[in-house]
């Protein structure tokens, strides 16, 4: 368990440097799709998720894994995708999302736990331009 900690922690940090490098957005944005798939590490303790904000891409089907670091069950709500997974302590799932053609009316698209929203368990899904 430490060590797929460690390899997400450094998976991570090697994900916001490229993007950085690559003047990509602000530091709380993990782009999904690349080459390769980001994670989302879902803990008990705020911040929860681990970014906060992802970005997808028009036009492109996107996997990510969710990691749950945590003790409790987890969930990821997308109900504009209609995703609704859980993720039990210390275990993974991958979610599948499709490409889709036009941004949402807001730009983005929420995230949740339907277990922990009401606690800030929340996140967004950004579109980028």
């Amino acid at each position: 368990m430490r060590l797929r900690k460690l390899l997400l922690g450094g998976l991570m940090a090697v994900l916001l440097v490229s993007v950085a490098g690559c003047g990509g957005g602000d530091d709380d944005n993990n782009v999904l799709g690349g080459a390769r798939n980001a994670d989302l590490v879902v803990s008990d303790e705020p911040p929860f998720y681990e970014p906060k904000n992802l970005e997808i891409e028009l036009n492109r089907e996107v996997t990510f894994t969710v990691f749950n670091e945590g003790d409790k069950l987890h969930n990821i709500t997308i109900p504009g995708f209609e995703v609704d997974m859980d993720v039990a302590p210390g275990q993974s799932i991958d979610i599948e999302l499709p490409a889709i053609d036009a941004p949402p009316r807001d730009g983005f698209y929420t995230m949740y736990c339907k277990f922990h929203q009401s606690q800030g368990e929340a996140g967004r899904i950004n579109i980028a331009d």
